[in-house]
């Protein structure tokens, strides 16, 4: 008579084999567990973070925020018109499609305590250089409390002009605002809101949160999952082979 799983199942040996593979499962189930965690991230701005906060909460002297860029910023500024430039190849989002043309920075001032701190606002946009042109002339030293999205320093790209800049390079416009050394902010706004010129916005695509998926981490946590049990599968293979053995 072929004796029954349980009966062989219950022996000490194969108890102890049961408590082997689930030590050997719950190993792999911790690496299955740690393969999803990096699975699925969040990418994008929160509904909770699209409201403007002080730019002091995302960017200051000591450093940025993780997760500061794209962020919507309030703080008081003094406009430096003296230093405004015409940055150029900027790509200006319109609906779906992305259009050539020129961004308007200038340089502000932001007290800070007892001092003066420079921050860098791109303040519009056009295709039309001499309408940029025409903003710029006009702009004057005057105060404002805007908003703004924060935006990360650039790497300098040379220009066959040096009527434009390359890029929003802040170790470069630095240089460009004084010849002493400037204290300033790690970051620039793009402006939104709080200053009103007769030219574009500057748009750009903040994306809205998601959940990402790594498929590559998420076919790990699968394969682990399937080790896991192949544990109790060999172990359940081994008892059968035992009760055939006894059968014979």
């Amino acid at each position: 008579m072929k004796p029954s799983f349980f009966s062989i199942a219950r022996k000490p040996k194969w108890l102890g084999g049961l408590a082997i593979a689930a030590l050997v499962a719950i190993s792999f189930s911790l690496l299955m567990q740690w393969q999803l965690e990096r699975t699925f991230s969040y990418v994008g701005v929160s509904e909770q973070e699209l409201a403007p906060v002080p730019l002091d909460e995302l960017a200051g002297l000591e450093g940025i925020t993780p997760g500061a860029y794209d962020r919507l910023a309030t703080v008081n500024v003094t406009l430096d018109p003296e230093n405004s430039f015409i940055v150029q190849d900027r790509l200006q989002l319109v609906g779906d499609d992305l259009v050539p043309g020129y961004w308007l920075i200038t340089n502000s001032f932001v007290e800070m305590g007892d001092q003066l701190v420079s921050l860098t606002v791109a303040l519009g946009y056009s295709q039309d250089v001499t309408e940029l042109r025409m903003v710029q002339s006009e702009l004057d030293s005057s105060s404002h409390s805007i908003t703004g999205y924060v935006e990360p320093n650039e790497a300098v790209k040379e220009t066959e002009s040096k009527d434009f800049l390359g890029s929003v390079s802040l170790s470069q416009l630095v240089n460009l605002y004084s010849p002493e050394q400037v204290v300033s902010f790690p970051v620039y706004l793009i402006l939104s809101e709080g200053i009103d010129l007769p030219v574009e916005r500057i748009s750009i695509d903040i994306r809205a949160q998601e959940i990402e998926v790594n498929w590559l981490t998420a076919f790990y946590a699968i394969e682990w999952a399937f080790f896991a049990l192949v544990a109790f599968y060999l172990w359940w293979r081994l008892v059968q082979d035992e009760r055939a053995r006894l059968s014979t």
